[in-house]
């Protein structure tokens, strides 16, 4: 097979046009790489963080190395540069070390983050009634796909979506485009009244904004009866005094003994702010890999009888090289 050089903008096409029976496969894929994960943590090495001879850029270099997904993300960031972090994503062979091909990082990040939190709600389809109120955190790239891809999944209802948005709205023509029958509506930060009606009456929340102050608060949950569940996937924060959600919210899972899924207990522990101010302990850690098909995910109790399950990913190498992988044969063929 000859290597190949996926661009940003096919990530973007491919995946905007995916079949919900196409989504699914994604997302199947993507958690046999976190089992294979959580069953030999080692297959990723310590990354490595420097910055080049003149200090204006850093790169980080995140290795995999695994008898089924093998390759390297390495990602740049200059802060006068004005695009954010910029890179790819290399898969090789595990067997001959040889190049199957490269796929820019930007789009597939946002991707694989989405379809990462979206595990749960793969895993537990018919928890999400006819209609469905989906409330988003952030109105950048990663914000559009969990939106988008949620919605995908969720093919056959009808959705409401609310974005939360500091200073600008989204821009959502894409979404009018490809989801037209998608209902979105947009509010401030600042008004933190709406804030509260829409968390305490979502099904699916996502957290998909840098905060150092928590918007999704334990109270607002328990503001009114809202629906019977609600899941929330937290993916914005990924520094250690970075916070999505109260401390409140996380000791009520502790003090009921049940667990948060996570994409990785040592690494989330190290980067997730909500878990580490509360002393949060590795036993009271799920990674996803571990989920078993069939089994409830882990629900705690709010005071007003709703029940919520909590999800944090600060993101593994390994969930870009296995979608990149997928995604190389996919297009290939």
């Amino acid at each position: 097979m000859c290597s190949a050089i996926i661009q940003d903008a096919q990530v973007q096409k491919h995946f905007l046009n995916v079949s919900h029976k196409a989504l699914c496969r994604y997302i199947d894929q993507l958690q046999i790489a976190l089992h294979r994960y959580s069953s030999r943590p080692e297959i990723i090495p310590p990354r490595l963080v420097d910055t080049t001879m003149n200090g204006n850029t850093t790169h980080l270099i995140m290795p995999v190395l695994d008898d089924v997904f093998s390759g390297l993300k390495w990602l740049g960031y200059n802060p006068q540069g004005g695009l954010g972090f910029v890179g790819a994503v290399t898969v090789t062979d595990p067997r001959s070390g040889g190049l199957i091909g490269v796929v820019q990082a930007k789009q597939l990040t946002g991707v694989r983050t989405a379809l990462a939190s979206c595990i749960g709600i793969r895993n537990q389809l018919s928890a999400f009634k006819n209609k469905t109120s989906i409330t988003v955190f952030g109105t950048g790239l990663q914000s559009f796909w969990h939106i988008f891809v949620c919605a995908k999944l969720l093919e056959g209802r009808e959705i409401a979506v609310n974005v939360i948005y500091r200073s600008s709205p989204m821009d959502t023509a894409l979404l009018e485009d490809h989801l037209p029958s998608l209902k979105v509506a947009q509010f401030q930060l600042s008004d933190t009244e709406q804030v509260r009606d829409k968390v305490s009456q979502s099904n699916i929340i996502f957290g998909c904004v840098p905060s150092t102050e928590p918007s999704i608060l334990k109270k607002y949950l328990e503001a009114s009866s809202g629906p019977e569940y609600t899941y929330i996937s937290l993916i914005g924060s990924y520094k250690s005094h970075m916070h999505e959600c109260d401390t409140a919210l996380v000791e009520q899972f502790k003090d009921q003994g049940v667990q948060i899924l996570v994409d990785s207990k040592e690494h989330t522990l190290i980067e997730a702010g909500e878990l580490i101010d509360a002393n949060v302990a590795p036993t009271q850690l799920l990674e996803i890999g571990n989920l078993e098909p069939n089994k409830p995910l882990p629900k705690s109790t709010c005071k007003n009888g709703k029940l919520v399950t909590l999800c944090k990913i600060v993101g593994l190498a390994i969930m870009d090289v296995s979608m990149a992988k997928t995604l190389l044969a996919d297009l290939s063929s």
